[in-house]
C-alpha cells in the first residue's frame, strides 16, 4: 500500500519542532536572578562607616549606606542633644565604583561645588537658620573645604561645611587618578564654639576606598622634602596640637610679711563738771612710753586682749581723767610675756589734782 503524504502537513510538524525546542531558550533569556533586599539602601554597622569623626566625637548613631551604578553613598547620622530640629550627620559619595546591578539605570550625579548648590543644600540641612558663609581659606588633610555657620533655637550654634576630594585636573587619565569624594557635615551643638566645631571637620578620617588601580582621588603623593637629613636644617619635635611639650609653670610670687602693726584705740574721756559722762575721741596709735599724769602704763601692742578687756572696765568705772585705754583686735604673739598687765591707780587719786603729795 502506497502512503501518500502531503507537504504542507510536513512542514507543520517541523515548525512545531522548532518550537518546541526554542522556547526553553527564550524563557530562560528574560530569567534573572532575584534581587538582594535591601541592596539599594540598607542600615550598616558603625564599624562599616567609610567615614569616622574624630575619637572625641560626636559618637556614631547609626549608618544608612545606598549603592548606585556608579557610586557608593553612606549617611552617618551623630550623636544630638540640641535644641536645633535636625539630625546630625556625615554625608559621604565615593565616586567610581562598579555597577552591581547589569540591566539597572541607577546613576548618582556628581554635581560641583556651586554658590547656588551649596545654598540649597544648607536649606535643606538647617531650614530656617539664616547661614553666614566664612570668607577665610581653610584645608584638612584632605585638601580646601568650605563652611558656614549660624545660630539655632536656644544657644545653639550650628555648621555646615563641605568638601570635594579629587584629583588636580591635570593629572586625571583613562588610565589613573580616577574617582572623586564629596564630604558634607551638618553640626548643631548647645554653648559650642568655631572652634570646637571645627575641630570635627579638621580631624575627621575616611576610611573607605574603591578596589581599583585607576581610582585615586587624592592626587600624586608630595615628594620628600629635600631638608630631611640635610646639613643646616634642625627639625624640633611640635606637637600637632601646638602645645609646647614641657608645660610652663606659672611664675612663683614670694610676699614678705612685716611686723602686726597695732590697730587703731579709742580714747574714752570724762568730765566731772557735769557728772560722769564718756566721750568718744578719733581713733588714735597706741604710744609706746607711759602719759604723764594719768597714773597707767599704757599696753604695749603685744599685751593679750583679756588684760586690756579687763584694765578698760577698771578704768572706767574707776572714773579716771584722761586716761587712754586701748583695744587690740589681733592678739599677741606668744613669744610676749603673758605677766605684763596695766597698773590702775587707787580710786582716792581720782579727784586729787596733786598726786604726789596724796601718795598715788
Amino acid at each position: 500500500m502506497i502512503r501518500i503524504i502531503n507537504p504542507r502537513s510536513q512542514g507543520r510538524t517541523r515548525t512545531r519542532t522548532l518550537l518546541a525546542l526554542l522556547l526553553p531558550l527564550v524563557a530562560a533569556g528574560c530569567a534573572g536572578n532575584p534581587t538582594q533586599l535591601g541592596t539599594f539602601a540598607k542600615t550598616v554597622p558603625n564599624e562599616e562607616a567609610r567615614l569616622l569623626p574624630p575619637p572625641s566625637g560626636p559618637a556614631i548613631v547609626s549608618v544608612i549606606e545606598r549603592r548606585y551604578n556608579n557610586a557608593v553613598a553612606q549617611d552617618i547620622y551623630l550623636a544630638t542633644s540640641a535644641a536645633t530640629p535636625g539630625q546630625n550627620s556625615f554625608k559621604v559619595e565615593f565616586f567610581g565604583t562598579a555597577n552591581p546591578f547589569l540591566y539597572g539605570d541607577n546613576n548618582l550625579t556628581s554635581r560641583p561645588v556651586t554658590q547656588s548648590g551649596i545654598a540649597s543644600e544648607m536649606r535643606q540641612a538647617l531650614p530656617g537658620i539664616r547661614m553666614q558663609r566664612s570668607a577665610f581659606f581653610v584645608q584638612n588633610n584632605y585638601g580646601p573645604f568650605g563652611y558656614a555657620f549660624g545660630h539655632g533655637a536656644g544657644r545653639d550654634l550650628c555648621l555646615y561645611a563641605w568638601q570635594q576630594i579629587r584629583s588636580p585636573g591635570g593629572t586625571v587619565s583613562p588610565l589613573a587618578n580616577n574617582g572623586s569624594i564629596q564630604v558634607r557635615l551638618r553640626l548643631c551643638q548647645t554653648d559650642a564654639t568655631e572652634e570646637r566645631l571645627l575641630a570635627v571637620m579638621y580631624n575627621y578620617t575616611i576610611t573607605g576606598s574603591v578596589d581599583s588601580n585607576t581610582w585615586n582621588p587624592y592626587g600624586e603623593p608630595k615628594p620628600v622634602s629635600s631638608d630631611l637629613g640635610g646639613v643646616g636644617a634642625p627639625i624640633y619635635p611640635r606637637p600637632s596640637t601646638g602645645e609646647p611639650i614641657v608645660p610652663v609653670l606659672p611664675e612663683r610670687r614670694v610676699v614678705y610679711t612685716g611686723a602686726i602693726s597695732a590697730p587703731p584705740v579709742q580714747r574714752v574721756a570724762t568730765q566731772t563738771s557735769a557728772g560722769p559722762r564718756r566721750q568718744a575721741a578719733a581713733p588714735a596709735s597706741v604710744p609706746t612710753t607711759p602719759v604723764a599724769n594719768s597714773g597707767i602704763t599704757v599696753p604695749r601692742p603685744g599685751i593679750q586682749a583679756s588684760n586690756v578687756a579687763a584694765s578698760t572696765t577698771t578704768a572706767t568705772q574707776s572714773g579716771i581723767t584722761n586716761a587712754p585705754v586701748s583695744k587690740p583686735v589681733i592678739p599677741s604673739p606668744s613669744g610676749f610675756e603673758r605677766s605684763q598687765r596695766v597698773t590702775v591707780p587707787s580710786p582716792r587719786c581720782a579727784g586729787s589734782m596733786n598726786t604726789a603729795a596724796n601718795g598715788c
